[in-house]
């Protein structure tokens, strides 16, 4: 026999002791009572295990160390049983641990795997939260709950009193397949049961020393928590056990689901009834409603999506068009001032045509006026441009975080981010294709002005260009 079955052998020998007593926690086993010499000869085997990883200090009924068989036939004895933890699993060796770590949520939320000394090799079973399972051989470690994102009962339901509080998660107490059948079913159903009526109401407090429950609905009900009543039956535990799936484990309007099963709940009590005994028979009509109800809300939901995405995609249609508009009115007002200095070098040439002279300084004042008119012009222009550009940047994310926040970081990419980048693109193409133009004229309107006040020989300036194209290499 195992060391952990040979400890759960110990315990229901002890059992027999009119004075028995058995208190387990996480690592630790104690239990007291007048034992039978059959029950001594039992924790005997126990102390005589080769079990390194467990620690068996035995006490008379004169506090005295000594060894389980040498306890005095009619005296009292403690027994205490060490074993270190085992990170994300709980190791018990009998049912009121089993029942003390379920109604311990906070301790329970924190492991995957229980394994259990008294559950036979085909007894075991699966909750959302939990593999339980028989235990044989030394305590191992197991793998950590997964988070959720997801807020839990205690996130959702109020509490006044840290003595009453929801589980933090609903996930151990919920089956995770089929109906819970075995030695360990009886406890897990009692707790299952209790947290789940934690979980379902608006607010949990005390009135003096009595648990209370609020359900905020039309009318509001404040309802004392109370005991279970006799056995629901399958069907209204199945009910509970739904009602707490669908709040809790299917989707991401937690709070959503919540407040409207909560108000059913409310419209469905009478008074005088207390909360736990009420539940499992109004659970089931409430869950139905809540459904419909949540259903006409996702119907109503999806229309205010579809407006605001209609509304988004006109929006990001004004927005592409206006940034169109400005590639287009930057390269009309760039082709405008080249048309001036087009038009002075045309003067210029008619000029010299007629008079067949030099211009002079009146012609270089011109250039360099031209060369000033075409710089500044582009450069207001360019200037509002930018500023709209960041105005568009700002609202875009606006848009994002106060209008569009539904929408998850793909489809606000797809709908919103690349076509206001591409049409972006586009004005910034146009925009470089602009900037070399008014440079090209710029600098040719100050190199004219230069020639015309006799800065620069012209002669000069076309052997120096010539000089420079010779120097050019011709691909072959």
């Amino acid at each position: 026999m195992s060391t952990p079955k040979t400890v759960h052998a110990a315990v229901e020998a002890s059992r027999r002791a009119p004075d028995f007593v058995v208190n387990e926690d996480a690592g630790r086993l104690t239990v007291a009572g007048t034992l039978s010499r059959e029950a001594l000869a039992a924790w005997q085997a126990v102390a005589d295990a080769d079990a390194p990883w467990l620690t068996l200090d035995c006490l008379d009924g004169s506090e005295d160390v000594v060894a389980p068989r040498k306890v005095p036939d009619g005296d009292r004895a403690r027994l205490t049983l060490t074993y270190t933890t085992r990170r994300g699993a709980e190791h018990l060796f009998t049912p009121e641990g089993w029942r003390s770590l379920l109604l311990d949520a906070d301790r329970a939320c924190r492991v995957r795997v229980v394994r259990l000394a008294f559950l036979g090799p085909a007894d075991g079973f699966r909750t959302r939260g939990h593999l339980v399972e028989t235990w044989t051989d030394a305590p191992a470690d197991a793998s950590l709950p997964e988070p959720r994102s997801e807020p839990g009962p205690r996130r959702v339901v109020r509490s006044q009193s840290p003595e009453l509080m929801a589980p933090p998660r609903i996930d151990p107490y919920v089956a995770a397949s089929t109906r819970i059948e075995g030695p360990a079913s009886a406890a897990w159903r009692e707790a299952a049961g209790r947290m789940i009526a934690l979980s379902l109401p608006n607010e949990l407090y005390r009135d003096g020393g009595a648990a209370m429950v609020l359900l905020a609905g039309q009318p509001p009900r404040k309802l004392k928590l109370g005991n279970a009543g006799a056995d629901p039956g399958a069907d209204a535990f199945d009910a509970q056990q739904a009602a707490a799936v669908w709040v809790y484990l299917e989707g991401t309007d937690v709070e959503v689901r919540h407040t409207f099963l909560s108000a059913e709940l409310s419209r469905e009590w009478t008074a005088g009834e207390g909360f736990r005994a009420g539940l499992p028979k109004r659970v089931g009509p409430a869950l139905d409603s809540a459904r419909l109800l949540y259903k006409a809300h996702l119907r109503a939901g999806s229309k205010d999506t579809l407006k605001a995405l209609s509304d988004l995609r006109k929006t990001l249609s004004d927005e592409v068009q206006k940034l169109l508009q400005q590639s287009r009115d930057l390269s009309a007002a760039v082709w405008r001032d080249v048309v001036v200095a087009i038009g002075v070098l045309v003067v210029r040439l008619a000029v010299d045509g007629a008079k067949g002279g030099a211009g002079g300084a009146g012609f270089a004042g011109l250039y360099a006026v031209v060369a000033a008119y075409v710089g500044i012009s582009y450069g207001v222009s360019l200037s509002t441009n930018r500023k709209f550009l960041d105005v568009v940047e700002r609202s875009r994310l606006a848009w994002r975080t106060k209008l569009y926040g539904f929408l998850d970081d793909a489809d606000y990419k797809a709908l919103a981010d690349e076509p206001l980048a591409e049409a972006m693109a586009a004005y910034r193409r146009a925009e470089g294709r602009t900037t070399a133009i008014v440079a090209i004229v710029v600098v040719a309107m100050l190199v004219a002005a230069a020639m015309e006040a006799g800065w620069i020989d012209p002669n000069a300036l076309r052997s120096w260009l010539a000089t420079a194209n010779a120097r050019v290499p011709v691909k072959p």
